[in-house]
């Protein structure tokens, strides 16, 4: 454990040097602009708490989602999801826009049946409305129109957006004097010959050119963006070194950095629930080994991908057979969408199918928990699991992954984890990486994870909790922030 402790001391440069008392005489009023809003665990809101309290700052925080402890609002039989405002939540001055709900519908259209599948390289599956996309328009337009009325309080105000629900809300934004807009990317920006000839590339590029600063997960991520803009707006001018844009009188800057996780509060979930992961075995008769995969029912996430290469591992390997589990836990996702619901179904009967062909008398491998399961359940999950499999066909960071790692404070445990996934490259110290298309790849990745001695698994565990040990959720926050006041400083 000493080990460990030393590693995570080891702050790299991009953060040792900021603080909050450096940005404190600098950073003007924030107003955080995103479609979900603050009280979860995890997220830009955990992010942001520690920075209210040492910053001593205004934080207007503008959502579309309700929040815990509120009515929630039922767009079924309202015309008009209502207005919330409350003066203090966790350090935030919150507030829900007025949105009219068939606004809303038709904003919901074009984010999971356009927008989700055309970012994460499936055009095949994206399908465009032109009325729908109207309506994703004026959403935007309501939400920076609120924003604009919360920033009047102060000057100057940095907005700080968040992903690609609120895409076109910096025009709006960057149009008023004072108004400084900073946008984080938090899906994957696709290859540019995947995205340049949309319907909505050039409006969608344009109005991201509007911010400030503008940042993505991962350098490919970044550079994929860039690229898109030399093909898609011909009269920008794009320097991919020092990742800039200039663009109609303005410059934007692009940085690379991936989320952080709220490191400590996993590892006190982690033991707090050592008890309740103990018991995982017997409650769910489960083998002497665990592979554990927890995932969104989605495309993206790989899972028929997954599947496909545990069925070959299962095919090559008898004498694994009734030694271990694969336990799955999925989330249905909150939507009608036809494509996603059609995934659903695929991936029950893939299931279905590999329990019926390998089952021995009461031993199946595959254990499918379809719940969404709170966070302390979680941390016992990934106590209780030998190794985590995400595999997604495309990601844009995957916390999943960061979570196992920052519960495993016994060092032990492994990591499969796809290339694609936006973490790959953090956690590539330590994790099995597959290529996600590749049965053969996430196979071996299965024998290895399952053969791997207790001094293997402590090297690899230490190297990736040394990664995400440092890059925590409020460092990730605090460097954003630094580098939007310092970019403003300058211009």
């Amino acid at each position: 454990m000493a080990t460990t402790q030393a590693h995570l001391n080891d702050t790299p440069p991009l953060l040792s040097h900021i603080n909050a008392a450096e940005l404190k005489p600098y950073l003007p009023a924030l107003t955080v602009i995103s479609f979900r809003g603050p009280g979860q665990a995890g997220g830009v809101s955990k992010a942001l708490e520690p920075l209210v309290r040492q910053l001593e700052t205004k934080i207007n925080w503008l959502a579309l989602s309700d929040i815990p402890g509120t009515a929630k609002s039922d767009t079924a039989t309202q015309a008009e999801l209502p207005r919330q405002v409350i003066a203090n939540f966790n350090g935030f001055s919150y507030i829900k826009p007025s949105v009219p709900a068939n606004l809303f519908e038709r904003h919901s259209t074009v984010v999971n049946s356009y927008l989700w599948p055309l970012l994460h390289e499936r055009k095949d599956l994206a399908v465009f409305d032109r009325e729908a996309w109207q309506g994703f328009r004026q959403l935007n337009e309501a939400v920076a129109n609120e924003a604009l009325a919360a920033s009047t309080q102060s000057f100057p105000t940095i907005a700080w957006i968040h992903d690609y629900q609120l895409a076109l809300v910096a025009p709006h934004l960057a149009a008023e004097a004072g108004i400084i807009p900073c946008q984080f990317w938090h899906v994957p920006w696709p290859k540019p010959d995947q995205f340049a000839n949309a319907i909505v590339a050039e409006e969608l590029i344009t109005a991201l050119l509007s911010n400030h600063l503008l940042g993505f997960h991962t350098t490919e991520y970044a550079t994929n963006f860039l690229n898109t803009v030399q093909l898609v707006v011909p009269n920008s001018q794009v320097d991919l070194l020092k990742m800039q844009v200039k663009y109609n009188g303005r410059l934007t800057n692009v940085v690379a950095m991936p989320l952080g996780l709220d490191f400590a509060y996993w590892e006190r979930l982690s033991m707090a629930n050592r008890p309740k992961a103990a018991a995982m075995p017997k409650k769910y008769r489960l083998a002497n080994q665990v592979l554990l995969g927890v995932d969104r029912l989605d495309y993206a996430k790989g899972l028929i991908e997954k599947l496909s290469g545990l069925e070959l591992f299962l095919h090559n390997n008898p004498t694994w057979h009734r030694r271990f589990h694969f336990v799955q836990i999925v989330q249905t996702p909150q939507t009608a969408d036809k494509a996603l619901t059609e995934y659903q179904l695929q991936v029950e009967e893939k299931v279905k199918e590999i329990n019926e062909r390998y089952h021995l008398d009461d031993w199946e491998p595959i254990v499918i928990l379809n719940e969404h399961l709170e966070h302390s359940e979680l941390a016992a999950w990934y106590l209780a699991a030998d190794a985590l499999v995400t595999t997604p066909v495309r990601d844009g960071l995957n916390l999943i992954a960061k979570e196992y790692v920052a519960c495993r404070t016994d060092e032990q445990g492994a990591v499969i984890l796809s290339k694609t996934a936006g973490c790959a490259a953090e956690l590539s110290p330590g994790a099995l990486l597959v290529d996600a298309d590749n049965p053969y790849q996430i196979a071996e990745a299965f024998t290895e994870a399952l053969s791997m001695n207790v001094e293997e698994k402590r090297r690899r565990m230490i190297a990736m909790r040394h990664v995400i040990g440092w890059n925590q959720l409020h460092d990730w926050a605090l460097a954003f922030l630094h580098q939007a006041v310092n970019l403003n400083s300058k211009s």
